[in-house]
């Protein structure tokens, strides 16, 4: 079993170094009309992108000092354990950074390994359910030039999306008992899929001020796109951001995401392509903007 998972884990490592020479590849290949893009890059919107995502880590800390019932400090602890855990898991390759939330939890307050890795199954849970209202939402205003097939799909998997933390909660009974008596652990799944409308709120937050900066980041770049556009575009690339084959900084995924959206509203593949690796480029510098300042100062200990 164990060599199964390390020829497994092999696999990751080298398909994920490969989709990031691919796309570095691409960027040598393109360099020119990146060049030019750049250059013509509103630095306003750019600006106002900046500003929506502090916001939305803003409501990313208020969520995770909810989830620790208020045992973190707010903007010492709270603020920079959200804008580090963001940071390695956007930059770090194969999913790695997802980890660091409970580990950074665990160095600087009371709460444990096992309750920081229950609050993060827990946010990923209410992320993809807010994820599927929001899909749903956008998915009955339309986008430009997709098929009603397409939409159709969309809409389906808005609703399939939107209700699945509603669905691991009733299933929940269920896989208490498989945890409990087939796999001998203490994990309480349903203690995972409780929340309260304060949680919800902040999540709900969270992905407004998301959808805004990435709709800031379209802005930039001259693209005349709604925000139900945004949310068509989020709604391929974010689920691919989670998946383990990922390269450094999200290369491939967020690139294969962009493509894919943009052609099935119209555009060519290589119009999607330079877009794509653009807005890449901007999104990569407020995750070190912000990384790279909770970095610098550094996480008090415990209150």
């Amino acid at each position: 079993m164990k060599n199964r998972v390390d020829v497994y884990q092999k696999i990751l490592k080298f398909l994920s170094v490969l989709l990031a020479f691919a796309i570095l590849f691409l960027v040598w290949t393109n360099r020119v009309q990146l060049v030019d893009l750049y250059g013509k890059i509103d630095l306003y919107w750019v600006g106002t992108g900046l500003i929506c995502y502090l916001a939305n880590y803003f409501f990313r800390s208020l969520r995770l000092q909810r989830l620790s019932e208020n045992k973190l400090c707010f903007f010492t602890q709270a603020f920079k354990m959200s804008a580090l855990h963001g940071f390695f898991s956007y930059l770090l390759p194969l999913r790695a950074g997802d980890a660091s939330l409970p580990l950074l939890l665990k160095s600087t307050s009371k709460i444990g390994l096992k309750q920081g890795t229950l609050f993060l199954i827990k946010t990923r849970f209410l992320d993809l359910s807010m994820l599927g209202i929001f899909t749903l939402a956008g998915s009955l205003v339309g986008a430009r030039m997709i098929s009603s097939q397409v939409q159709m799909i969309w809409f389906f998997t808005g609703i399939l999306l939107a209700l699945s933390f509603f669905i691991m909660q009733r299933l929940g009974y269920i896989g208490n008992y498989l945890v409990k008596k087939k796999l001998n652990s203490s994990l309480d799944i349903l203690s995972i899929l409780k929340f309260d409308s304060k949680e919800f709120l902040f999540t709900f937050l969270i992905w407004v001020f998301m959808y805004a900066t990435q709709l800031c980041v379209v802005r930039s770049m001259g693209l005349d796109l709604g925000f139900s556009e945004v949310i068509f575009i989020s709604a391929i690339q974010f689920p691919l951001q989670m998946l383990p084959v990922q390269g450094l900084a999200n290369t491939g995924n967020h690139e294969g995401g962009w493509v894919t959206a943009m052609m099935l509203m119209g555009f060519s593949s290589d119009t999607g392509l330079e877009f794509a690796l653009v807005s890449h480029g901007i999104l990569i510098f407020y995750v070190v903007v912000l990384g790279g300042a909770a970095l610098f100062t550094g996480i008090k200990g415990q209150r």
